[in-house]
């Protein structure tokens, strides 16, 4: 396969994240974001750090399974890296993303990489699905990067789906994000320009209602930087994330 000569933004966050599964074109654009706002690749590193205290948490409530949807690269502390014993099936909609994660991850037991629209759980790689996970039986469901191309509608449709689809027990870990972005002009016109469609940035009130039945954790909604971290709160939140779950039984 030909250098790929257009950047793709899993391959850009692990160039951040200090992976070497990226290119030359990749390096650059991370490069040039970064001399828009030096912090950015800080704010990937604090996302994933909160994904692995996240995942580690829903692991000492029992579950050994988890669906990481929207994945990018299964590199750099990600989920399978973080509960080595759990089982994982990495997910997005990039063929590139999928062949790559296929690839790193042919040799991992427990562990693959297959097709899932983020935004509709039905399109979920049943073959896949089922060869790494019970579905059947509690999971924890990683949502990370995935709300901020999706008006508040559609992502609470989606919630709600995934709702209905996990197992009661489940766990969401989930990220927002947050409206700081808005306050660097310069890097979000470039981020809009790229991504070629409206961005949106929430904070806690305006995220609590999108969880509709996700009960959260006496963890609330938080910057993802102070979630179960003794870390200072940050003066501008880019992030916000929070775990919920799915009660065994619901009242009527």
């Amino acid at each position: 396969m030909s250098e790929p000569q257009i950047p793709n933004s899993g391959r850009i966050i692990d160039h951040w994240l200090g992976g070497t599964h990226h290119y030359p074109a990749d390096a650059a654009a991370a490069s040039e974001f970064a001399g828009l706002y030096p912090g950015f690749p800080q704010v990937y590193r604090t996302l994933r750090e909160f994904v692995g205290r996240a995942v580690r948490a829903v692991a000492d409530e029992g579950v050994d399974q988890f669906l990481v949807l929207g994945a990018g690269i299964p590199t750099q502390g990600n989920v399978h890296e973080v509960v080595p014993r759990a089982r994982v099936l990495y997910t997005d909609i990039d063929p590139a993303n999928i062949a790559l994660g296929r690839e790193i991850l042919a040799t991992t037991p427990g562990v693959d990489y297959a097709y899932c629209d983020a935004s509709d759980p039905g399109t979920l790689d049943q073959e896949s699905a089922e060869r790494i996970l019970d579905l059947t039986a509690r999971l924890g469901v990683v949502v990370v990067g995935i709300s901020t191309s999706l008006e508040d509608g559609a992502l609470q449709d989606t919630l709600s789906d995934l709702f209905d689809w996990a197992p009661p027990g489940s766990f969401l870990v989930a990220d927002f994000d947050g409206e700081a972005l808005a306050s660097l002009p310069t890097i979000l016109a470039k981020i809009l320009d790229q991504a070629g469609q409206p961005l949106h940035l929430r904070g806690p009130d305006r995220i609590r209602p999108l969880l509709g039945r996700w009960q959260l954790t006496d963890d609330g909604i938080c910057a993802v930087d102070v979630w179960r971290s003794p870390t200072p709160h940050p003066d501008k939140v880019f992030v916000y994330g929070c775990v919920s779950h799915k009660p065994y039984e619901m009242s009527q």
